[in-house]
């Protein structure tokens, strides 16, 4: 399963509904390339934003501890594949709210938009959810918009924040082996496109009703 989890496709598939941008198909077969070099210093990074940005996302879990994380691999983008922005204008008026933007808002990342389908019935805002997630993210200067991670069903990215102008974080759960979530964190480095995974054994116990930040902000009024 975790080579499910760490899974970066090269290939940005389309949408199905014409509200939301088109994307280039391609063929050309997955691929990833790890390292397993230690990696600490990206650390410095993320217990920071744990205690400001993911303040909420941290409270969820038991006993949260930012020294309890550790690197495991470093992954890279390796997605050179376009999604055609022409619908732009459409795609914000339903996800915007969700989208987590760079301080200089030449950024986006965008966690739900490939796993929510969202539809306006009048007055309502509908929702059709999957259990498949892919992280985009979103360069307005240069008109960019790529992959850059996909998760299945027993994994999911539940917050992003930006820590500078080319680094951020993505912090959410993977199940284990015996199916309890576990906190984890990828830091991501738009200039070198890679990521850099950070796992623990923090666990959020099954009691716990976390919904992500941006799913919240969206206000969805029923799920289908």
């Amino acid at each position: 399963p975790l080579i499910l989890f760490s899974t970066l496709y090269m290939a940005v598939s389309c949408k199905s509904k014409e509200k939301e941008p088109a994307v280039k198909e391609t063929t050309t077969n997955d691929t990833l390339n790890h390292s397993t070099v230690a990696d600490d210093s990206s650390a410095q990074y993320f217990r920071g934003a744990i205690d400001n940005q993911l303040a909420e996302w941290k409270q969820s879990f038991q006993g949260f501890q930012a020294d309890s994380f550790r690197f495991t691999q470093r992954a890279f983008f390796n997605n050179t594949d376009t999604v055609d922005m022409a619908d732009m204008k459409s795609f914000l008026a339903l996800y915007q709210p969700s989208l987590v933007y760079a301080a200089d808002s030449s950024q986006f990342i965008d966690l739900f938009s490939s796993g929510i389908s969202l539809e306006r019935k009048g007055k309502k805002l509908i929702a059709i959810g999957d259990v498949d997630q892919a992280i985009t993210l979103c360069n307005l200067k240069t008109g960019l918009w790529k992959r850059i991670a996909f998760f299945g069903p027993s994994a999911a990215i539940e917050e992003a924040a930006w820590v500078s102008d080319h680094q951020f974080i993505l912090a959410g759960t993977m199940h284990n082996d015996d199916g309890v979530p576990e906190a984890f964190i990828l830091i991501g480095d738009t200039g070198k496109q890679s990521f850099s995974w950070f796992e623990s054994k923090i666990k959020r116990a099954a009691s716990t009703d976390y919904t992500a930040s941006g799913i919240r902000k969206l206000k969805i009024d029923e799920w289908e």
